[in-house]
């Protein structure tokens, strides 16, 4: 019992000690609060649009020469002293300087926005009552009317018969914006802009060129007084793609990084006559600043650099070289010359040049 007793006692203590009562002091629940001003950082456009056309009021690119009955050839290019003129051909335009081709110099539209345009180039010609627009560039020999042939080429698109309408000779292709040529800018303290990142070469954003091509009919009598080539009006013109549109969406032919490149690698010049030779440096990581060296294949010897320039994307060869290698110019090869360019990878280009013809 008291064993029990004292147990009791224990657990009565340890109780009464759990149960020890605490003072509350102040308010019985409490509340409070914040606010946050709200602020917009602003918003970027990113639908740029920035078309580069080629210069208004262009008149030599199109500018040509109807020689149907070969006057040009059969002289000698007599009358033209220094000009170089495409064998086989009776239209001529000046595709390049002394040089005179079936197909026109091209120029190039460019799309340096980020969204999708389509461009319309259009060419038509006016009314001529002696000499008629052709359809096609082939003339049958029993076809005695005097006839001319205007192509329009855009792009890799299909060739199109220029007259005197205002639809037939008309070309749209879509041409694709690159957006990541661009990027969002700001400055200390200021708002936030999407603009072009620095250094972004041309071949860094999709492009397509265009031009004209000729020919008219060998058999037809051009007898007529004051006879004369219809004069020929091109255009060109953009807008943004439609979702809807159906022209041709060109492939993106984009490059950052280009390696410099000779597109022509055929030549033929004449004694007395500088011959001039359209490179392209390249672009980005790849491009090249100018010409290392040209060597002369034939003679195995380094053209010495007084005897040639560059200037811009033309390359000029003088005409005192050309004058001295006219032996080489006119064998059967031709004259061979290994263009060096200053790239990193001295990237090299063999051209090759034969006499002129005519």
């Amino acid at each position: 019992m008291r064993k029990a007793l004292a147990g009791t006692l224990a657990a009565t203590m340890v109780l009464g000690m759990s149960m020890t009562a605490y003072a509350v002091t102040g308010t019985t629940t409490g509340s409070g609060s914040g606010t946050g001003t709200g602020a917009f950082e602003g918003h970027v456009d990113k639908d740029v649009v920035a078309v580069t056309l080629p210069t208004d009021n262009n008149t030599t690119t199109f500018a040509y020469k109807m020689d149907p009955e070969g006057l040009i050839a059969e002289t000698n290019s007599a009358k033209y002293s220094g000009q170089s003129f495409e064998a086989g051909a009776n239209v001529y335009f000046q595709s390049a300087e002394n040089t005179w081709t079936k197909d026109s110099a091209k120029l190039k539209v460019m799309n340096k926005g980020t969204v999708d345009v389509d461009v319309t180039i259009a060419a038509k010609t006016d009314a001529n009552t002696n000499v008629a627009m052709s359809t096609t560039k082939t003339f049958e020999t029993t076809d005695t009317q005097a006839k001319l042939y205007l192509g329009l080429q855009v792009a890799n698109q299909t060739e199109v018969a220029v007259d005197t309408t205002e639809t037939a000779g008309k070309v749209t292709v879509g041409l694709k914006g690159n957006s990541d040529n661009y990027e969002i800018t700001s400055v200390d303290g200021g708002g936030y802009g999407y603009t072009a990142k620095a250094g972004v070469p041309d071949t860094a954003w999709n492009s397509f060129e265009f031009g004209m091509t000729g020919a008219c009919n060998p058999n037809g009598d051009y007898s007529a007084t004051g006879l004369a080539g219809s004069n020929v009006t091109v255009t060109w013109s953009y807008a943004v793609r439609a979702d809807d549109s159906s022209a041709t969406l060109l492939d993106a032919n984009a490059v950052a990084d280009a390696a410099p490149s000779i597109t022509t690698t055929t030549y033929t010049a004449t004694s007395g006559s500088p011959l001039d030779i359209t490179v392209n440096l390249g672009a980005g990581e790849k491009a090249a600043e100018g010409i290392s060296k040209i060597r002369n294949l034939n003679a195995n010897t380094d053209v010495p650099a007084v005897r040639y320039s560059l200037n811009g994307n033309t390359l000029t060869i003088d005409a005192a070289f050309i004058t001295n290698n006219m032996t080489a110019v006119n064998s059967a090869n031709g004259l061979k010359l290994n263009i060096i360019f200053d790239d990193t990878a001295k990237t090299e280009v063999t051209i090759t040049v034969t006499a002129a013809t005519n």
